[in-house]
């Protein structure tokens, strides 16, 4: 190798190595050469996200208080007279009405519910009618404000089909009275007269526990 060519090939690497020093320059503190990442090492450190999968909470809603109302009272039916009176086995009072005594003792464990009445100034035959209530009361009451020392109130209460009685009242002047009755499910009808009275009217009652179980 000729004496300039040898000249020429160390000249080459010194400006290489100048090169190299200036772009790469190094550290005299005794660290680490920084190192500039490349794409490749940026791809290798990217944190990975990891997929989650939401999870539904379900919370549990109370369902909403249910409120059942009670059924009302049904209005108190009327008993009227009917137009065949002489058609029922019995159509007259009996002259002897002490037999059934005097007035019963009110029914005071539980509240009385109307459920039917009869009303009116002058006596007659009822049409037929019928009770569901095993227990019941006939609450009447009589009034003869124009004359009550003549006031005269009688009643009985009997079986459609035989006209057997089963309770008879006799209010004299005026005033109030009350029966207790225990039969149920079958026709029976009144037979009422009246006598210098205003007014009268029977109130069919029953204890609240037997209107709630038996009503229709």
């Amino acid at each position: 190798m000729e004496k300039g060519d040898i000249l020429t090939l160390v000249g080459g690497l010194v400006v290489v190595v100048v090169i190299a020093l200036y772009m790469n320059p190094p550290s005299f503190s005794g660290g680490a050469v920084p190192v500039t990442p490349t794409p490749e090492i940026i791809a290798t450190v990217t944190p990975v996200m990891m997929a989650t999968t939401a999870v539904p909470v379900t919370t549990a809603v109370p369902p909403f208080p249910t409120t059942v109302t009670p059924r009302p009272d049904d209005p108190p039916y009327r008993i009227f007279y009917t137009s065949t009176p002489f058609s029922n086995p019995r159509f007259k009072i009996p002259e002897n009405m002490e037999t059934f005594g005097a007035s019963d003792i009110p029914l005071r464990t539980e509240a009385m519910v109307p459920f039917a009445y009869i009303e009116d100034t002058r006596g007659g035959l009822s049409q037929p009618f019928q009770v569901p209530y095993p227990v019941w009361v006939l609450n009447t009451t009589v009034i003869a404000n124009r004359t009550p020392q003549y006031g005269n109130f009688r009643m009985a209460l009997c079986y459609a089909n035989n006209g057997t009685i089963i309770e008879g009242d006799e209010i004299l002047n005026r005033g109030s009275s009350y029966r207790i009755v225990q039969t149920s499910n079958t026709d029976l009808y009144f037979i009422i007269t009246t006598a210098y009275i205003d007014r009268y009217r029977i109130t069919l009652e029953t204890p609240r526990s037997y209107y709630n179980s038996y009503r229709p």
